[in-house]
């Protein structure tokens, strides 16, 4: 078997578990990642395509399988799935296909759609598409309620909606025309990473999340701190959900909030949780979700291998002041409580708001003995950065 798959937007940890496993790779990338083109072995192979260009991606990809043909077309972001949809639909490789799945799951009009006709997680939806569709909905339904893009692009938080005058005040600024309202779910966030194989599913493990009131998140932990008898609901909600909506095989990523009315779907993803939440778990359980993957496409009897190595971890996000041009940083040298850390910014640059999951700033890793350990030393170790701004206000930064 020739082993060499084609991955669409590659990380640098997916590419060096590929290498780990001796996979050859074709990398397709909108721009150039240098650090991931000084990764690759003499076997592989990087392009440059614009992959949200389908009709492009779908001519050049013809010509390079031609060459080099592959067992498989995969990615494990949000921003490479549209373009995996299409390819595995042109170009069907492999019986482990995800095209329909991720449509499903991208469309979350369609998705809550399909789970209230089942009454599964019933929530009162609406496609907004006019003025008019929102205003009805705010009448029909009361508040609060939630707006968000029909089409999950990860790069866009929800927008939550109290009142008339906020609803008013949203349309003086925006004409909606791919959006979906949503009653409003009060309770605790979460989040559960599953894998499925041959339609059976495995529940890895649930994130705790913490986030700001208007929706951004600001870091995540595992273990989870809910009590077993919830934990017990949740993992038979979410396989419940996965056999429901068809899943065959892959990672998923799940979000859901804990209601007075039990366990609402929030959101699903036919890929590997973003926020370092892949990373957490593998520190804490020795899963990593991209070699499952990659083993149960070569592995007719792959088997789950689960091994844990720290009691917990966290993930805390920078959060530099915004609109600020920097003007002195120093990340001081880190302890061995601190797993991994990475800042998205330098000196000379200038912060953004954060507005999106794009715009963090950085973020730090760090365990402990349990949950609340690993998410102090990551404060602490945040409190250790010294950070100087420029007096100016940069507002050609805002946004």
């Amino acid at each position: 078997m020739r082993k060499r798959i084609m991955v669409i937007d590659c990380s640098v940890n997916t590419l060096k578990t590929i290498k780990k496993l001796g996979i050859k790779v074709i990398c397709i990338e909108k721009e150039q990642k240098k650090q991931l083109k000084d990764l690759l072995k003499s076997d592989d192979i990087y392009y440059e395509i614009d992959y949200k260009d389908i009709t492009l991606l779908k001519k050049e990809v013809g010509k390079i399988l031609i060459k080099y043909p592959v067992d498989a077309i995969l990615s494990f972001t949000g921003d490479g799935q549209n373009a995996v949809v299409a390819l595995q639909e042109e170009y069907p490789l492999n019986k482990y296909k995800q095209s329909e799945q991720i449509k499903l799951f991208k469309n979350q009009c369609n998705l809550r759609n399909f789970l209230n006709r089942n009454n599964f997680s019933y929530v009162n939806v609406k496609l907004i598409n006019s003025k008019e569709a929102l205003i009805e909905f705010a009448n029909e339904n009361g508040f609060p309620f939630i707006l968000k893009p029909c089409i999950e692009t990860g790069s866009k938080v929800a927008k939550k909606i109290s009142t008339f005058k906020e609803v008013y005040e949203f349309l003086d600024k925006e004409n909606p025309t791919t959006l979906i309202a949503e009653d409003y779910q009060e309770g605790v966030e979460i989040s559960v990473e599953t894998f499925s194989f041959n339609r059976k599913h495995y529940v890895v493990g649930i994130t705790d999340k913490y986030t700001e009131s208007d929706f951004v998140t600001y870091g995540h932990s595992v273990p989870t701190t809910l009590k077993d008898e919830l934990i017990t609901e949740i993992t038979l909600f979410v396989l419940n959900f996965l056999t429901l909506t068809g899943v065959v095989f892959g990672p998923c990523h799940i979000e859901i909030k804990i209601t007075a009315y039990g366990p609402k779907i929030i959101a699903a993803h036919c890929r590997t949780g973003g926020d370092q939440i892949v990373a957490l778990h593998h520190f804490v359980s020795g899963i990593d979700l991209i070699q499952w993957t990659l083993d149960a496409i070569y592995t007719e009897n792959w088997q789950k291998d689960i091994s844990q190595q720290y009691p917990a971890a966290a993930v805390i996000f920078f959060r530099f002041q915004p609109n600020k041009k920097i003007k002195k940083l120093n990340i001081q040298n880190v302890d061995e409580t601190i797993v991994a850390y990475k800042c998205n910014i330098e000196e000379g640059d200038v912060t953004k708001g954060m507005n999106s999951p794009k715009d963090k700033h950085g973020y730090i890793i760090a365990k402990g003995r349990n949950v609340e350990e690993a998410v102090e030393n990551c404060r602490l170790a945040i409190q250790t950065i010294e950070i100087e701004y420029a007096e100016e206000i940069y507002r050609d930064s805002l946004r």
